[in-house]
């Protein structure tokens, strides 16, 4: 099962929709939660099999580059994130990048033309920018849903510049080694 997006959309734009903006940590916290939900069923999309992830970080790491990215914004604005500099959303973006660091995903099942797999990692877990630039992007919608999809939307742009290797055997007497880089998380 791929990235979840009706969960992170209906949790986070209810979220926006309900909240009285009583902190900037407790969406934080929303956002992470609602993060760590959709990540828990990503797989590599190209080659596309059904691989896991089984190492995910705490979803308290993004919870804590959202908060400082909220506050810088709040600090820096004159009370809309509307007009904030795409910098502020750096913490967000970094978080992002350092929760899919490292990742090991079930080597099993095999993926196409492998027979028995030993590691499976991420090897390039993404870049903070463009996706500090999409997450400045989507706290400019004045809708809470419209928010919350373009939110989405950001952090499926970043799942597909995530990239990891397959490592294993091939079929064969005696079976060979045999490694698939793969491209993307979907």
């Amino acid at each position: 099962m791929p990235w979840n997006s009706g969960t992170f959309i209906s949790g986070v734009g209810d979220w926006f929709s309900t909240n009285d903006a009583v902190s900037e940590d407790a969406t934080a916290e929303e956002i992470a939660k609602f993060y760590g939900i959709a990540a828990r069923t990503v797989i590599p999309s190209s080659p596309s099999w059904a691989s896991t992830p089984i190492t995910l970080k705490s979803d308290q790491i993004i919870a804590s580059g959202f908060s400082t990215s909220f506050k810088l914004a709040k600090a820096l604005s004159t009370g809309s994130y509307l007009t904030v500099n795409p910098s502020v959303w750096l913490p967000a973006a970094t978080a992002i990048v350092t929760y899919w660091t490292g990742v090991t995903f079930l080597p099993m099942p095999p993926p196409p033309g492998g027979l028995v797999g030993a590691t499976n990692v991420i090897t390039f877990p993404g870049l903070p920018t463009p996706l500090n630039f999409d997450i400045g992007d989507a706290f400019k919608q004045e809708d809470a849903f419209k928010a919350a999809r373009a939110l989405n939307d950001a952090m499926i742009g970043h799942l597909s510049s995530v990239t990891g290797l397959w490592t294993g055997t091939a079929p064969g007497a005696p079976p060979p080694p045999f490694a698939l880089p793969w491209v993307g998380l979907k």
